[in-house]
């Protein structure tokens, strides 16, 4: 059994045609996917055909859109001859030793592989803006901590491609949103290092810095929307029984408590969509317990000092998020 490497493309150069060869001559089944590349380079997919499996289609869709397409096409053609799938960039950002690195990591974990940059080095500003945003509010979100989540460089069993098709998102979106979806199933990724490259400054890239970022991050801000209205409706309660000095007060409180801990579980569970379930874990509701701890005692704290109970519902919430990308970026709910 072979490991395909798939390459969604558009409009490629010489960089791509060295790749796919370089890649045949050391035992890969490439497949490259044409994301409706310009006329102009249809010259270079007739030579890649020698070395690869070329499909495609005429209209530009997304790099999440291709890589699906591939995903299927392998799932339907190949998956008597590939056991594994390595994805990667066909620009050049992937060292071919780092490729195989990702492929034999695959096969030894049998599981999800992720190659990860070191983004302390010196990279183009476009690459890095996108990068801090997307570690941040990832981090905050899920509560898991990635020191790289845009790597397009990964490994995943072939026996994944109907899951890989099945997650949303058709553009830089969607390799996002399958980490967080492998997170919220309790799938292991496991981090490998890669070289970090970034050839004539990035720009040739196709990655738009304030769009492409807003795009990659729209799932995850949505989620995390609403589970800042939970939160806030959690704190306004709790000011409104502190202020109008509602009889059996904790007992109220241990309601309120179990039934947003419970809103907080079924959000995560149907966020990803009907055919991905979240594996919640205890240490999830402990982490989420802790939060609405801290906030319930700061509101009390606000309302026995007779402060602003607005402010101290403010405060409340911005003491969530920080818990939330405390917990993420300290590794308690996953780190890779």
């Amino acid at each position: 059994m072979k490991t395909a490497v798939l390459l969604p493309v558009y409009n490629p150069d010489v960089k791509f045609l060295r790749l796919v060869e370089e890649l045949h001559k050391r035992g890969f089944k490439v497949v490259a996917v044409n994301d409706g590349s310009l006329e102009r380079c249809d010259e270079f997919f007739k030579r890649a055909a020698v070395y690869a499996d070329v499909i495609g289609y005429k209209i530009n869709k997304g790099k999440g859109f291709a890589l699906k397409r591939g995903f299927e096409y392998i799932g339907n053609n190949l998956a008597d001859e590939v056991d594994y799938i390595v994805t990667a960039d066909s620009d050049g950002q992937h060292a071919i030793e780092d490729i195989e690195r990702v492929a034999k990591l695959t096969r030894k974990t049998d599981g999800i592989v992720l190659g990860m940059r070191d983004l302390s080095e010196k990279i183009p500003i476009k690459s890095r803006i996108g990068n801090d945003m997307s570690k941040i509010v990832y981090t905050i979100v899920t509560g898991v901590y990635l020191r790289d989540n845009q790597s397009g460089l990964r490994g995943f069993p072939t026996r994944l491609c109907m899951w890989l098709q099945d997650i949303p998102g058709n553009k830089y979106e969607y390799e996002l949103n399958v980490l967080a979806t492998a997170h919220k199933e309790g799938m292991k990724i496991t981090g490998i290092d890669i070289m970090t490259i970034y050839e004539n400054n990035n720009k040739n890239t196709h990655f738009k810095p304030v769009r492409d970022t807003v795009r990659i991050q729209r799932s995850l801000w949505a989620y995390g929307l609403i589970s800042a209205l939970l939160y806030s409706l959690y704190t306004l309660v709790i000011a409104l029984l502190v202020w109008f000095d509602i009889p059996h007060f904790f007992y109220w409180l241990i309601g309120i408590f179990v039934w947003s801990t419970a809103m907080h579980a079924v959000l995560n569970v149907f966020s990803a969509g009907i055919r991905h379930r979240q594996k919640i874990s205890v240490i999830y509701y402990i982490t989420c317990s802790i939060k609405y701890c801290l906030a319930t005692l700061l509101m009390l704290l606000f309302y026995y000092q007779g402060w602003n109970m607005f402010l101290g519902g403010l405060c409340s919430l911005v003491l969530v998020f920080l818990l939330s990308y405390v917990f993420g970026r300290s590794g308690i709910l996953g780190k890779v």
